[in-house]
Formats: C-alpha cells, structure tokens, sequence
C-alpha cells in the first residue's frame, strides 16, 4: 500500500468515526424527540379530547348512561384521526434507527437506502391517511358512509417526497450493490 492510499484511509477513518461520535449524539437526541412527540399526540389527540368529551357524556347520560358503542365510534375517531401524525412518528423511529447503525461506524450501505424507503413510505402512508382514508373512516364511523375525499398542499406534497424517496431509495440500492460488485471483483485483481 502506497503512502497516499495509506493517507486516504486514515483519513477516511477518522471520518468515519467522527460521524460514528456524531451518530450516537444524535441517535440520543433523535429518542428523546420520539418519545416527545408520541407523548404530545396521547395528550393532544386523546387526553385532552377524552377529558372534555367525559363531561359531556356526564352531562348527558346522568339518567340513561352513554352507550358502548358511542364510546367506541369516539376512539375509534380520536384513532383515525392521529393515524396520519403516528405514520409520521413512524419515519423518526426509522431516523434513530439508522442513527444507531451509524453510531455503531456503519457508512453508507444497505441500511441507507432502506432507511430512506421507509421515511418515503412512511410519509406517503401519512398522505393517503389524510387526503382518503381519515375522510372516508370518519364518514363510515358518523353513519354517513360513502367516500370522503380532502386534498390539501400539505399532504399531496408529503406523498410527493414520500413517493421521490421510495425512488432515490431504489436508486440508491442499485448504486449500493454495483458499488460492491465492483469493489469485489477489484479486490480478486489483487
């Protein structure tokens, strides 16, 4: 080995474990932000909802009581409605994962391109989640039924990107693999 190559991979070890260090800080960071936002959505779109939603059902039913299925339609709204933000949550549990990958001083193999195929997945599950399958549920669970449809920039762009990362993903894979085949049949030369 060549001075210059011996030079080229010290210096890619020091940068591999750089971004090792920096991976573990984030991987840290990146929990702590999940368990936050899953927390803020129990409270937000259950707790909070549930505490009003209880003093009206007092109200209500002091005489007859609220029936079970009442109760029931309410969570499984209260459900379908957080479903497009825990899809999204999805996404940074994939994130800290793969950070952990990195902080372990895995650079840029197979688990790269998976992570970004289930952010990409991840984020357009949360858009059909909004633009058609909250809509129609919340028809079906008021009785209404029929289809139920509500587009709106924000989650037309999130399928976008969701779809643009499922492709880059492949992409990336495909560079990935002929990448190590070429490296392979490099190393039997030598």
């Amino acid at each position: 080995m060549t001075r210059q190559e011996q030079g080229r991979r010290l210096n890619w070890e020091t940068a591999r474990k750089r971004a090792a260090g920096r991976a573990r800080w984030l991987w840290m960071l990146s929990l702590y932000l999940f368990v936050g936002i899953v927390f803020s959505i129990v409270v937000s779109d259950f707790l909070k909802p549930l505490i009003l939603q209880v003093r009206e059902w007092r109200a209500v039913g002091q005489a007859t009581g609220v029936p079970f299925r009442e109760i029931l339609t309410w969570l499984s709204q209260r459900a379908l409605l957080a479903a497009p933000a825990l899809a999204v949550v999805a996404a940074v549990w994939e994130a800290q994962k793969y950070l952990r990958y990195l902080g372990a001083g895995e650079l840029w193999n197979a688990a790269t391109a998976r992570l970004l195929r289930r952010v990409g997945t991840a984020l357009l599950l949360s858009a059909a989640l909004t633009t058609v399958i909250v809509p129609s549920g919340t028809r079906w669970l008021e009785a209404r039924g029929g289809f139920g449809l509500a587009l709106s920039s924000e989650a037309v762009t999130l399928g976008v990107l969701g779809g643009l990362l499922i492709m880059i993903a492949d992409l990336l894979k495909d560079v990935l693999h002929t990448a190590s085949d070429l490296k392979a049949e490099s190393d039997s030369f030598v």
